[in-house]
């Protein structure tokens, strides 16, 4: 099985990635080949240049290029239990769902919920203005961007299933694994 996982930034879609991997899921982000690309260009990674390098690697190779890079690497690290995340683009959903075991969820919050978080971890590449971190939460969604840009919202929209992650961190995991057990019918 391959679980894809998209949903906006500070949605708690780490805790939910620490979960499947603590259940035996390898993982793989969309995003490491935008690093990489970075990495090559001398370009610093921060969530702007990293956004602007994901884009310019969809216009040069098509928008499903980073889905087709990540299961390169599903294909080349064998494996029945994979975890694909960073989905920003239905272009990606296309390119994933051509392999018969896949599964798409949505991790969710509300936009209120996103800028406490964002807030309270203080990560060094995270603004702490509200408005400009509206900004960049609703550029994700898709806002402004291109068809073959940042579109999470659409992503969302495709997606099998929704977890709506608006509890404590300590609950993420058990209510996560009502959702993953009634996927894999256990």
């Amino acid at each position: 099985m391959i679980i894809g996982l998209t949903g906006p930034m500070a949605s708690g879609k780490s805790t939910v990635v620490e979960a499947l991997k603590k259940w035996g899921y390898q993982h793989v982000t969309l995003s490491d080949a935008i690093r990489d690309e970075a990495d090559r260009r001398g370009v610093v990674q921060e969530r702007e240049n990293l956004m602007g390098i994901g884009q310019s690697l969809r216009e040069e190779f098509g928008a499903g290029v980073l889905a087709k890079r990540a299961l390169e690497k599903v294909k080349s690290g064998g494996g029945d239990k994979w975890l694909i995340d960073g989905i920003r683009n239905p272009a990606e959903i296309t390119e994933l769902r051509k392999h018969s075991d896949f599964v798409l969820i949505a991790n969710t919050a509300p936009e209120d919920l996103i800028t406490e978080r964002i807030f309270s971890r203080k990560r060094s590449d995270d603004t702490l203005d509200k408005d400009a971190i509206r900004h960049k939460l609703r550029r994700e969604m898709g806002e402004g961007e291109p068809e073959d840009g940042q579109q999470v919202q659409k992503c969302i929209d495709l997606a099998d299933y929704t977890f709506e992650n608006t509890m404590h961190v300590e609950q993420v995991e058990p209510e996560f694994k009502k959702l993953y057990n009634q996927i894999t019918n256990q």
